[in-house]
């Protein structure tokens, strides 16, 4: 018959498993956590300085991706294989990164302005079908009408004053991504914490 085990005192697979969590896990998470804060801090204090590096970022990216995307297509080329379609994907790609590199903060504008309005359109959609459907009632259809109402108003502040509707979804983010580093540097101190009462260093 098996002894049952104390939970108190685990097996040396589970001990060796919580030392390499203590030891590394816990530091990713706190690492994770303090860059999380830092880039919410920035996101306040510079938005467009941010804007401005994340669509570099993103023109580098799509330079390299078609980059390598052309070279495969000539390697598939030399191979007899198709390539025309990968060669003017590789071609698009490098030339919108390009293009995006050149004006970078007016690709984060029109990117932010397709984010605000996937979320209205979004949002009008579910509160349409929570207050078409027979199965939601009472406060449930009452939230569909604040979706629909929130989705127009969205839509109004985004066609009328992009400007403010784009500051305003960079706060959001900022300050969401702020909360959430907080949240993970307690969880990764806490858990670190526990780590070393239960098992020592």
């Amino acid at each position: 018959m098996a002894t049952p085990q104390n939970p108190t005192n685990p097996t040396g697979a589970v001990r060796s498993l919580m030392t390499e969590l203590g030891k590394g896990a816990f530091w990713a998470v706190l690492i994770r956590g303090i860059l999380a804060v830092l880039f919410g801090i920035l996101l306040l204090a510079a938005p467009a300085a941010m804007a401005v590096a994340l669509g570099i970022w993103v023109g580098a990216w799509l330079i390299v991706d078609g980059a390598l995307e052309i070279t495969h297509a000539l390697h598939a080329r030399r191979q007899n294989l198709s390539w025309g379609w990968e060669l003017g994907a590789g071609i698009a790609y490098v030339i919108g990164g390009v293009i995006i590199m050149i004006m970078p903060l007016s690709f984060a504008v029109m990117g932010g302005t397709v984010i605000l309005l996937m979320m209205a359109s979004g949002m009008l959609i579910r509160g349409i079908l929570s207050v078409a459907s027979k199965s939601f009632k009472g406060w449930s259809k009452a939230v569909g009408v604040l979706d629909m109402i929130f989705a127009v108003i969205m839509f109004i502040v985004v066609f009328s004053n992009p400007g403010a509707a784009l500051l305003a979804l960079v706060w959001i983010i900022a300050i969401y991504t702020i909360i959430l580093g907080i949240f993970l540097i307690i969880m990764a101190s806490v858990g670190r914490s526990h780590t070393k009462q239960a098992f020592g260093n």
